[in-house]
């Protein structure tokens, strides 16, 4: 059913139509009853189009006749001008020519019109910006205004208003400033930051010094934990290593990693322990394993996984496990039991970085005696 063309007093008409078949039955029943509400709402829609054209019609005649009486304004304004020009001139005895009156005439005729032409377009274009700009005018009423401007009116007031103010906000009262907010001065708050910048430099420690502790994030720290059982134990005695010296220590702090590392300790029960000791005088405890983990929260990159090396000592049955990663952390290294690794991950093994934490399990191999 096409409705575009209708006007409402026949869509009027068609809903009584659709209201009569309705009450009557005639027809499918749910047809006619989605068809009346679409067209309701048809109506309605057709309703609100009609009273917002009235509004805007009834909006452009209040313009035109503003306009109209800023014109007239402006030529009434004219006309006293050049009746003062006409009285202040001095008069002139000497008749000319009627061929020159007329030529005169016709001049003046045309340089009014021109006068007239100019005055007008003065006026559709000088706006003032204090009426556009006015604190009292509400919201509805400041976007008509706007809105009336053509656009070289417009352009004229944006360029007058940056020239006003320069698009900077203007300066307050001491007096009208909010309780609550500190007014600082500029001078004295350059002063104060110059001083703590100095105080910084001085208190800032060197390559050398030992960096302090880092705060771990508890979820870390549960990372490291997980599965600890009554044979470990932690331990923290770091081996000391050369003065570490990096190019990135100028513009970054260093300061070496906070750890958690476990070792595990158990008692070797091969054939020689059995033969010699018991449950009730137990054999030594041996180092069976250890876990590391070495917490980098702040790494700058975090796409270079941390590394680690070992590298024998002088005692034949130690090694050193150091670990590397970038800035802003040292190398950090350890003494361990220097004995042959299980890398298997069904015997314990892992090493991964994730969530800011390197770690690094791993169990010594278990030999057999021989005889």
């Amino acid at each position: 059913m096409k409705t575009q063309n209708k006007s409402i007093e026949e869509l009027l008409k068609l809903e009584n139509q659709i209201d009569d078949k309705l009450r009557g039955n005639q027809g499918n029943k749910s047809y006619w009853q989605n068809l009346e509400s679409q067209l309701k709402v048809f109506i309605a829609r057709k309703r609100i189009r009609e009273h917002h054209g009235r509004q805007l019609r009834l909006q452009l005649v209040r313009i035109k006749e503003e306009q109209k009486k800023e014109i007239d304004a402006a030529a009434e304004q004219y006309q006293q001008h050049q009746r003062l020009l006409s009285q202040l001139a001095p008069p002139v005895n000497v008749k000319p020519k009627k061929e020159e009156v007329e030529v005169e005439e016709v001049e003046e005729e045309e340089e009014d019109e021109d006068e007239e032409e100019k005055m007008a377009k003065k006026v559709r274009r000088k706006v003032d910006v204090t009426v556009l700009e006015d604190p009292e005018l509400d919201e509805q009423e400041r976007e008509r205004k706007w809105r009336a401007l053509t656009n070289d009116q417009l352009e004229e007031v944006t360029q007058e208003l940056y020239r006003i103010g320069c698009y900077s906000p203007p300066y307050n009262n001491f007096d009208d400033t909010m309780p609550g907010i500190e007014i600082l001065d500029v001078q004295a708050d350059t002063e104060i930051l110059m001083e703590r910048r100095e105080m910084n430099r001085k208190n800032r420690p060197t390559g050398s010094d030992p960096a302090p502790s880092n705060s771990v994030d508890p979820k870390m720290m549960a990372i490291a934990r997980q599965g600890m059982e009554g044979d470990e134990s932690t331990f923290s005695v770091e081996e000391q290593l050369e003065t570490q010296k990096h190019l990135w220590s100028d513009k970054y702090r260093p300061r070496k990693p906070t750890y958690l590392n476990r070792v595990q300790t158990g008692f070797d029960w091969n054939k020689y322990n059995q033969t010699h000791y018991d449950q009730d005088n137990p054999p030594p405890k041996i180092v069976q394993g250890y876990k590391f983990n070495i917490f980098y929260p702040d790494l700058l990159d975090v796409t270079k996984t941390p590394t680690f090396t070992v590298t024998p000592c002088d005692d034949r049955d130690f090694a050193i496990i150091r670990f590397k990663s970038g800035p802003p952390y040292e190398d950090i290294a350890f003494k361990v039991v220097n004995r042959e690794w299980e890398t298997l991950y069904k015997n314990g093994y892992k090493c991964q970085f994730q969530n800011g934490v390197f770690q690094l399990w791993f169990m010594f191999k278990k030999y057999r005696y021989r005889r």
